[in-house]
């Protein structure tokens, strides 16, 4: 018998990619998203959709009595780092629809949850490769909030026997299904908007770092291999929290000299002054993924710009047959 999932924030960026993976590995999807980002279009015809937001209890209840659920995969959250903490009553939203959709679980006799958090848990980091035992000591509110609904789950599965896996996400990037955020935060959608004009300029925030060219590193993520790794924790029968990520890091000057070599675009680049609770250098150790979910990143650095150039060439109608 097929296994039905719950995917909340299935119409989002990560979430309509795993809908879509799901569907391909036979299980039943139900999709249930607010759409403040998602888009209904990329969300894969088979599934089956709920516009609700998980802070509507009453609303969510109903995906609930309707359906025999076998897991959630919870995407479901607000995730600028900036705006947490110029508004942090929106980003409690975070904890509140996490909470209401454990009680459901609980309520309902749903066994498993694989849950997206964040490697803003972590906080300043001690060292790197970051691993799983780095201590959590979050620096923004919406690493603070991932760090409560880890805690959360955690709690309800002593209490209820919920069984989870948390991934902790290092930088995502890349294109699985043409999404386009609406709001960009995100370093590759930035980039993009500023080689098709959307924005006047790409800023790089800091030159004076303790790194090899003193601007930041990051460890950028495909998000087709980041879906793969929700699928493998689908059968992975013990409580886990994990890390993705490559393990490789990329300075903010690498990635700009390889976007423009990759799209063959130039762009005005311009040093700005550092940002308020950015880290110097953040790489994932993934050794606890390579061995509990049989997994490996697949996906370089220059492949995520060219999946992510073609999607915003869609979106603009630029040399697309």
């Amino acid at each position: 018998m097929e296994k039905t999932i719950l995917v909340t924030g299935g119409a989002g960026y990560i979430g309509s990619a795993a809908v879509k993976e799901l569907i391909e590995k036979k299980f039943n999807v139900l999709v249930a998203d607010n759409l403040s980002k998602g888009d209904l279009g990329i969300v894969d015809k088979k599934a089956k959709f709920f516009k609700v937001d998980l802070t509507d209890k009453e609303e969510l209840e109903k995906i609930f009595k309707n359906y025999k659920i076998d897991s959630v995969m919870h995407f479901a959250a607000y995730k600028a780092v900036g705006e947490s903490m110029e508004n942090p009553e929106k980003y409690f939203d975070n904890i509140q629809g996490t909470i209401n959709l454990l009680e459901l679980m609980a309520n309902y006799e749903v066994k498993k949850i694989i849950y997206s958090s964040s490697a803003a848990v972590y906080g300043l980091p001690n060292y790197t490769p970051v691993d799983e035992n780095h201590p959590t000591k979050p620096t923004n509110y919406y690493g603070f909030t991932k760090k409560v609904c880890e805690e959360l789950i955690e709690w309800y599965s002593k209490i209820y026997n919920l069984s989870y896996i948390c991934l902790r996400y290092f930088n995502v990037a890349g294109d699985a299904l043409n999404y386009i955020d609406p709001g960009a935060e995100n370093v590759f959608p930035i980039l993009m908007e500023a080689i098709f004009g959307k924005r006047e300029k790409f800023c790089i925030f800091g030159k004076d770092y303790d790194t090899r060219d003193g601007t930041c590193i990051r460890d950028y993520i495909d998000v087709k291999d980041l879906v793969k790794a929700h699928i493998s924790a689908l059968n992975v029968d013990k409580n886990e929290i994990i890390n993705l990520g490559t393990s490789i890091g990329v300075s903010v000057k690498e990635l700009v000299s390889l976007v423009k070599e990759v799209t063959g675009a130039d762009f005005k680049v311009e040093i700005a002054g550092k940002r308020k609770g950015d880290v110097s250098e953040l790489i994932a150790s993934n050794e606890k993924a390579k061995k509990l979910l049989n997994w490996s990143p697949e996906t370089n650095v220059k492949e995520m710009i060219s999946s992510t150039y073609k999607a915003y060439k869609r979106k603009f109608n630029v040399g697309c047959s």
